[in-house]
């Protein structure tokens, strides 16, 4: 599930110890971050690759996905077959939103970690998804302001100027 290039991953965290006074995260210092693990040139790629991600899992998906979800909790209770449609359908209406990867992901970690034998709800459900969707928002963001500093002429220009006084200072 994770679609940032390893040693992007970094410069997209807050910075834990860094105590100037200054922002937990901004870009320029992520881009230096990049720039040290040879990164910078993904910024774009990854960013495109994550809005890509973010696209929601295809109807026909939960229709291969959640009768098996239901059989896997169900098979040892009756139930009235309307009742697999109208769940399917409900539970694919308040799942539809989500991006593909984190809804596979978090329907596979609900059942993992279900402690009553009882199927995991939509709650349960979208309190291990909603994170990662705002995980990934946030990242898009962050990549979004890395490609404006990026695009930036003085902002690249002071970019510059601070790489050649790190090289200087070998």
């Amino acid at each position: 599930m994770r679609l940032v290039t390893p040693s992007l991953h970094p410069a997209l965290e807050d910075s834990k110890f860094v105590f100037d006074g200054g922002p937990a995260w901004n870009p320029e210092r992520a881009l230096d971050l990049a720039a040290r693990a040879g990164t910078e040139h993904h910024v774009a790629t990854t960013r495109r690759d994550l809005e890509t991600a973010m696209t929601p899992a295809p109807p026909t998906w939960y229709g291969k996905r959640l009768p098996v979800f239901w059989t896997l909790f169900m098979a040892s209770r009756e139930a009235d077959p309307r009742a697999l449609t109208v769940w399917m359908a409900e539970t694919a209406h308040l799942l539809g939103d989500l991006p593909h990867d984190i809804v596979a992901h978090s329907i596979d970690r609900a059942i993992q970690t279900a402690r009553h034998g009882f199927m995991p709800s939509i709650g349960e459900i979208r309190q291990i998804a909603d994170p990662l969707v705002a995980s990934r928002v946030e990242q898009i963001q962050r990549l979004i302001e890395m490609e404006a500093a990026l695009e930036d002429p003085d902002a690249s220009a002071a970019r510059s100027d601070r790489r050649k006084r790190w090289e200087q200072a070998k």
